[in-house]
């Protein structure tokens, strides 16, 4: 369950201003059934994110973080985060185990998953960021930049982005 009650006044009206309400609950069906085809696996948090909030683009409020510029709207589309990149998912769990399922878009239209336990991570061109260990505490990261960002993982030959 989404805790939106815990989030910031800026992220609430970050929501709200992308057409958000709390009473929002969107059909995930089309989705979880086309990236389920792709092999991937719905959990229930996952379907609550994408009730909530499937289907928004929510623009920053801060452009700048402390080590990253965050000028690009984290999207909620599933398909665009997941499908054909299964791939990616596969590694990611391999790499930081777990199972994840695409939820949308944000920097560099890096693909975001969240973990069946809550840990939201984004995942492309070589790197694996760390949003947060809740979609709650993800959120306010992607939306205020409110805190590093942190490079958990890059390929063989990729340095990590940002540097430690």
């Amino acid at each position: 369950m989404i805790r939106f009650e815990s989030l910031s006044p800026g992220v609430l009206g970050a929501l709200g201003a992308s057409g958000w309400s709390a009473s929002r609950a969107v059909d995930t069906g089309q989705w979880v059934e086309q990236l389920e085809r792709e092999g991937y696996r719905a959990h229930s948090l996952a379907v609550d994110v994408l009730s909530a909030l499937g289907g928004l683009s929510v623009e920053p409020i801060h452009q700048v973080g402390p080590n990253f510029t965050n000028d690009e709207p984290y999207n909620f589309d599933p398909i665009a985060a997941g499908s054909g990149q299964r791939a990616l998912a596969v590694e990611v769990e391999s790499v930081l185990g777990g199972q994840y399922f695409p939820i949308g878009e944000w920097l560099s239209c890096s693909s975001v998953f969240i973990e069946s336990k809550g840990r939201v991570v984004a995942a492309g061109r070589g790197w694996f960021w760390e949003l947060g260990p809740t979609f709650e505490e993800s959120l306010e990261l992607a939306i205020c930049a409110d805190r590093p960002l942190l490079c958990l993982h890059s390929d063989p030959g990729v340095s990590p982005w940002p540097p430690a």
